[in-house]
């Protein structure tokens, strides 16, 4: 039977996240933890089309978990486990193992109430074989996902188990870490990092969302426990080097724990963010100068932008700590109509993928060729549906929405101004969905489809998608601005139902 482009969501689900029609305040307990995921050998690093392999670690790679759970006396309202893991993408390769450690350590946890999402740092080991051909005394990448997979399950039941009566408080700073990659040019086409200083450039494509998103959580002795930061960018300010990092989160949790205590946990949530990035696209003398007469490196001079946005809040905060909160957990699966590829960007994907057959290491060949699979595939799925998982998580009078994409900036914005909520904390790649397996008498180019995933996980807007270029042209998203709208419509209903 078809699945309409349509919310699908169990109905039971539904009845048993809303007891009754009123919101009951009940008693939060909270518990945090860190772990290190960093690998101790030489790993190819995930985010560039040709294979990179590590050299040392500028910042470690950490799993960050939050559990969170209301109660009324004895008995359990709700409850989330959020994690924020240091890795480019959360996609199957990488969820599955981590939610089968986590329920192995917690047999009775509900899965539907857990919320992975990555910090999106391009200096992190990939999650899925095959991605680079393997290359000896460099780590095969499934044998890393099992060794972090391990940690993060062990930190998640650590967490949970921790838990213990805690306050809660919120608010919103500003920082400028983002800024809009996409360059316009006179001709009207756009191009992702392009050049600003050209005869031909017009302008920034698109806006900026420069919020700071801040919870804090603390114990019943007002001991701080977690805090939790969500800005709309990309951890990649350094995505082209050989280092395992952590990129600017790595040096943001250092001066924030040097502040409010080493062990406090950090969990840095990207916000929408498709076409951002934290590298400079115009006066980059004039920040430069700043930075360097600040005596500072570059991620330092980020990091000192988010904690202060973060301090700013925590100052205005501190003393409205919250004991009695509203905690609700709503997960879906949105079916979204998929960008359907034409016969002309078929026949140009099919030539270029051919083109680079002789050069395996370029990965543009697969990018291409994945999207040779999906114009196959139309022949017997016209109207392809792309599943996927939302989570909505209210805590007081905030709430927390999750994607699996790199979401277009405009798509959050939406989000954040529908919202019934007072503070919107909007999380891209969270929770990728799993595909099923391919027939078994897929042909070569539907098989490599399903062996890489889809051919990239940009929602892009619909100006972006007439302007072209990186991030917006077809083989960069599987999801097009109509199943972007959709998702903005989606996931607003499943707020405001919470209010």
């Amino acid at each position: 039977m078809r699945v309409l482009p349509c919310l699908f969501v169990s109905l039971v689900a539904i009845v048993a996240a809303f007891p009754a029609a009123g919101a009951r305040a009940a008693t939060l307990h909270v518990g945090a933890v860190s772990c290190d995921i960093t690998p101790d050998v030489p790993s190819f690093l995930a985010g560039q089309f040709s294979p990179r392999v590590s050299q040392g670690v500028e910042y470690p790679l950490t799993a960050n978990a939050l559990a969170l759970e209301s109660r009324e006396g004895d008995k359990p309202l709700d409850s989330a486990l959020v994690i924020s893991v240091d890795t480019a993408v959360v996609r199957a390769s990488f969820l599955l193992p981590i939610r089968e450690a986590i329920q192995q350590q917690l047999p009775d946890f509900d899965l539907g109430k857990l919320i992975v999402a990555a910090t999106h740092t391009h200096s992190a080991p990939p999650t899925k074989d095959g991605a680079y051909r393997q290359q000896e005394g460099v780590q095969v990448p499934s044998e890393y996902v099992k060794f972090a997979a391990a940690r993060i399950g062990a930190a998640a039941k650590q967490a949970w188990d921790q838990r213990k009566p805690g306050k809660f408080s919120y608010g919103l700073g500003h920082a400028v870490v983002a800024y809009n990659r996409r360059a316009v040019y006179a001709n009207g086409t756009a191009v992702m990092y392009g050049r600003t200083n050209d005869p031909n450039f017009r302008a920034i494509e698109g806006m900026e969302d420069h919020d700071v998103n801040s919870m804090f959580f603390w114990d019943a002795g007002d001991k701080l426990l977690a805090i939790v930061v969500n800005v709309s960018c990309p951890s990649q300010e350094v995505e082209s080097n050989r280092l395992l990092s952590s990129d600017f989160w790595g040096s943001t949790r250092e001066l924030l724990r040097e502040k409010y205590g080493q062990e406090v946990t950090v969990l840095g949530l990207c916000g929408a963010a498709g076409d951002q990035s934290p590298h400079l696209r115009y006066r980059q003398a004039a920040d430069d100068r700043m930075t360097k007469l600040r005596n500072l490196q570059r991620l330092q001079e980020i990091a000192r932008r988010i904690v202060r946005g973060v301090d700013e809040t925590f100052e205005a905060v501190q003393n409205d700590k919250q004991e009695d909160v509203v905690v609700k957990h709503l997960s879906a699966v949105v079916n979204l109509p998929e960008r359907l590829v034409t016969e002309a960007e078929y026949q140009s994907c099919k030539a270029e993928a051919e083109r680079l057959k002789a050069n395996p290491d370029d990965g543009r060949g697969n990018w291409n060729a994945r999207v040779v699979a999906r114009y196959e595939r139309l022949k017997t799925d016209p109207r392809p549906l792309h599943p996927t998982p939302v989570n909505v998580l209210r805590i007081g009078d905030t709430v927390l929405c999750t994607n699996q994409f790199e979401l277009y900036t405009d798509f959050g914005v939406q989000m954040k101004a529908r919202s019934k909520a007072v503070q919107t904390f909007v999380v891209q790649l969270a929770n990728g969905a799993a595909k099923p397996q391919p027939p078994a008498e897929a042909s070569a180019e539907v098989q490599n489809y399903w062996l890489y995933g889809s051919s990239g996980t940009y929602l892009p807007s619909e100006r972006a998608v007439q302007g072209g270029g990186y991030g917006a042209v077809i083989q960069s998203n599987v999801v097009g601005p109509e199943g972007g709208q959709i998702l903005v419509e989606e996931t607003v209903k499943m707020i405001n139902s919470m209010w």
